[in-house]
C-alpha cells in the first residue's frame, strides 16, 4: 500500500502553529479555514478517518474546489491519498476500501503521491502556518 507522510507533516505543522492540532487529532469532526494574503483560503477537514485538504475560490456565489484532495488516516505516521478533484471537474480516485482492505490503482496512486508532496511543500513555503483562522469547528 502506498502512503505519504509529506502532507500529514505539513498539515500538522500548520495546525500546530495555529494552536489547532489537538482539536484536529482528538475530534471525529473538525474543520478549519485559513486565510493567507495572496493565496486562496485553505480548508482542512476531518470526518472520522477521512481528511480533506482543499483550496476554494468563489465563482458566481459558488465555492469551487481547486484542488480538493482526500486522505485516509491509517492511524500511523502516514496518510493514504485516496482521491483528488480539480476545478475543471476532473476527478481521480486512487484507492478504495472493500472488506477492510485497501485496493489502489498504481498509476493514479503515484500521481496523487507526487501532487501531494508538491502541494504540501507549497503550503509551507507560502506561509499557511502563519495564516489567520477564518473559521474553525470541532
Amino acid at each position: 500500500m502506498k502512503k505519504t507522510t509529506t502532507m500529514k507533516v505539513a498539515i500538522e505543522k500548520i495546525l500546530t502553529e495555529l494552536n489547532q492540532l489537538d482539536a484536529f487529532t482528538k475530534s471525529e469532526s473538525f474543520a478549519i479555514k485559513i486565510a493567507n494574503e495572496g493565496y486562496m483560503p485553505l480548508s482542512i477537514e476531518r470526518h472520522g478517518k477521512t481528511i480533506t485538504v482543499t483550496h476554494y475560490y468563489e465563482q458566481n456565489g459558488d465555492l469551487i474546489p481547486d484542488p480538493d484532495m482526500e486522505f485516509a488516516d491509517l492511524g500511523t505516521e502516514e496518510w493514504l491519498p485516496i482521491a483528488i478533484q480539480h476545478s475543471t471537474g476532473h476527478y481521480t480516485q486512487a484507492a478504495t476500501q472493500a472488506d477492510g482492505k485497501w485496493m489502489y490503482k498504481p498509476r493514479a496512486m503515484r500521481e496523487l503521491q507526487s501532487f501531494s508532496r508538491m502541494w504540501a511543500r507549497n503550503l509551507l513555503t507560502q506561509g499557511f502556518a502563519k495564516g489567520s483562522i477564518v473559521y474553525t469547528e470541532s
